[in-house]
């Protein structure tokens, strides 16, 4: 499959795990966890119940399941999972089941958006109109509960701060369960019919707490510059966790993002040789399938700190390194296109000629290849020579294959327009 690489951004990203992750209070602030005695629910207002169906709760009655749900009006995962929660209340209704859906807003605010109609739904039977949110929330409770009171009992004692997320409190008033609510039913049916097992799972919760917090720590050291703290937290964790293949394995590559980060900033701020350096070092150790990608990183930090030689012989290595494959050329070739349609980037033209010769060799590699043939297309046009640029591009349309994705087909078709109609003069 051949893809575009699109700036800067995405490359660095390309070469690194996001260290992005839902944030987690500290272990020693989460009181609630799996097997906690599940808090009281003294909500302020109880908007809904289940069409009569049921009584408001403080207090979970022995041998009944109730999930605790936290949502508000303007998060869109809250309302995509509603219709499942229809769902499963519907379906549990007589095993024992009862939802309780608590917004932290205030009761105006819930109750204005549950007159509006459910956004690309059809008209309901007998209408023209389609449901509005109540209607289709009616199987369960909404409540709100505008002091925070229970959220705090619940979202912040168990160290969640994302929403929706569901706690399934089991027939003893325990909590059995603490999750996204589209990833529930398993979990549901199980404590329902008493097959689950709350040890296995309390295992589990703890390691994704205990990865949750790493993650969440690991943030605040890159952004400070603390790269070798942040490595420190990485080797003890895989340390701590050496049993857990998979997961060492995600370690790693959060390691090598660790370091490339902080090879980005050494360049970025007063030790640019020195990183450099480091970036170099990682691209001949990284994976086979990220040398191109950091090379073209590499790249592009070279011609943003002016470093013109450096970029050119770069870009020149490639082309000359008879291990250099055509996507490797091609990704090059076109990460200096990108940079070079920026007048602000001021792309030298000894890099441009040394990426039309990267170009030159990726086709001669792949003459059939209409990706490859493309980009050079784009630097011979860039180039001024619009005469070569159209043959190149009318080779690259015929030369699209199956494995070109529909959006690059489709600019690489509007791209030959473009310089017919340049060509025509219109």
């Amino acid at each position: 499959m051949w893809t575009r690489i699109a700036g800067t951004a995405s490359l660095a990203l390309a070469a690194a795990v996001s260290l992005a992750a839902p944030l987690h209070a500290d272990e020693a602030d989460q009181t609630l966890t799996i097997g906690s005695k599940a808090p009281e629910i003294n909500v302020e207002h109880w908007v809904s119940d289940g069409n009569g169906t049921f009584k408001p709760v403080t207090k979970f009655e022995s041998g009944k399941v109730y999930i605790v749900e936290f949502w508000a009006t303007w998060c869109g995962p809250c309302i995509a999972s509603m219709p499942h929660l229809v769902e499963v209340q519907k379906k549990y209704a007589k095993s024992g089941v009862q939802i309780v859906s608590i917004s932290d807003e205030d009761l105006e605010t819930v109750q204005g958006f549950l007159k509006r109609p459910v956004r690309g739904a059809l008209p309901a039977e007998g209408t023209n109109t389609p449901p509005t949110y109540a209607q289709m929330t009616s199987a369960y409770c909404l409540t709100t509960d505008p002091d925070r009171s229970v959220y705090t009992s619940y979202m912040e004692a168990a160290g969640q701060n994302g929403i929706p997320t569901c706690f399934i409190v089991g027939k003893t008033g325990l909590v059995e369960w603490i999750g996204h609510p589209m990833q529930m039913d398993d979990t549901l049916e199980q404590v329902v019919t008493d097959k689950w097992d709350r040890a296995a799972f309390l295992e589990t919760f703890r390691k994704e707490q205990e990865r949750g917090l790493l993650q969440a720590k690991l943030g605040p050291l890159m952004q400070r510059g603390k790269i070798a703290e942040a490595l420190t937290l990485v080797a003890e964790a895989k340390k701590n966790n050496a049993d857990d293949k998979e997961y060492v394995a995600m370690l790693d590559q959060m390691s090598f993002s660790i370091q490339v980060n902080g090879a980005i900033q050494k360049v970025q701020g007063d030790k640019t040789d020195e990183g450099f350096a480091e970036l170099a070092k990682l691209t001949e150790t990284c994976p086979p399938e990220l040398k191109g990608r950091l090379k073209g990183l590499q790249l592009q930090l070279m011609i943003v700190k002016g470093r013109e030689q450096q970029a050119a012989a770069l870009v020149g290595a490639v082309a000359e390194d008879k291990k250099s494959e055509a996507n490797d050329l091609n990704e090059m070739a076109w990460t200096v296109f990108q940079m070079a349609s920026n007048p602000e980037a001021k792309v030298p033209k000894s890099v441009t000629a040394a990426a039309i010769a990267a170009a030159e060799k990726a086709v001669s590699l792949e003459p059939k290849n209409g990706m490859v043939i493309d980009t050079l297309s784009h630097l011979v046009h860039l180039n001024g020579d619009l005469d070569r640029a159209i043959e190149l591009q009318t080779q690259a349309v015929a030369n699209l294959g199956d494995d070109v994705p529909p959006q690059n087909a489709q600019q690489i078709r509007q791209f030959l327009d473009e310089l017919k109609k340049e060509k025509s003069g219109k």
